[in-house]
């Protein structure tokens, strides 16, 4: 019985294969919604999809639908990457890729007609990974619109 059920798990794991990291389907999807070659190389390197950061309809939904350009693009995969602390994961904590906004919320900004620039400032201003005179840049930039960004946790 015992050598059946690993069988089965070895025959699950060969048909699956897409299942463990980003499919070559997915990549001509990126491809063609029209993510540049190196925003999708930054998608396999950050793990977003495999870490479930960000799916591939939501990465397709921010270039297709938000219309958002490759460099806001890959300011957003490097935020809410889960790799680039490099920190160790303990299981069972709530971790969120993205402390200040959703896909959803980004697509909304970018139909009510937000510009990229102030998209990318309030991703860089609430991040604990830029260094801090670019997070006061985008804060002091954001402020001169008159945009509040309230970034405590």
């Amino acid at each position: 019985m015992n050598k059946i059920l690993w069988i089965v798990f070895g025959m699950v794991l060969i048909f699956t294969d897409s299942v463990w990291g980003i499919s070559g389907e997915d990549i001509n999807r990126l491809n063609r919604a029209g993510l540049s070659g190196d925003t999708i190389q930054l998608i396999i390197k950050e793990k977003v999809v495999e870490t479930c950061a960000f799916t591939v309809d939501e990465l397709i939904d921010l270039k297709t639908k938000a219309r958002l350009s490759d460099k806001t693009m890959q300011v957003l995969i490097s935020e809410g990457s889960f790799l680039k602390d490099r920190s160790s994961v303990v299981y069972g904590q709530d971790v969120k890729p993205l402390n200040l906004t959703s896909v959803d919320d980004i697509i909304k900004l970018k139909q009510a007609g937000i510009g990229d620039d102030v998209i990318q400032a309030i991703i860089v201003s609430g991040s604990s990974s830029q260094n801090e005179s670019d997070r006061d840049k985008a804060w002091q930039m954001l402020n001169n619109m008159g945009i509040v960004v309230d970034s405590r946790k």
